[in-house]
């Protein structure tokens, strides 16, 4: 089963112990944006917001689009 994005951000997320309003200061988004995606309300995921929650979580873009099951982008 496949895992959506607003999952996997929110498993990151927690696992390095930051609030929502931590990681959306630390990527450059708005909180609403963050809580949206895990939520998944989100009408769409862009690939600058991805890269900007890969960068500021320490994953792999590929990793939080599903495409690899470990963090740092390894099958």
């Amino acid at each position: 089963m496949e895992v959506p994005v607003g999952t996997r951000v929110r498993r990151a997320r927690r696992s390095r112990d930051l609030t929502q309003q931590q990681l959306a200061a630390a990527a450059g988004l708005n909180v609403i944006t963050i809580s949206r995606l895990e939520k998944g309300t989100a009408k769409a995921v862009y690939a600058d917001t991805v890269a900007a929650l890969a960068r500021a979580l320490g994953v792999s873009s590929d990793y939080l689009l599903g495409l690899a099951e470990t963090e740092n982008g390894h099958a």
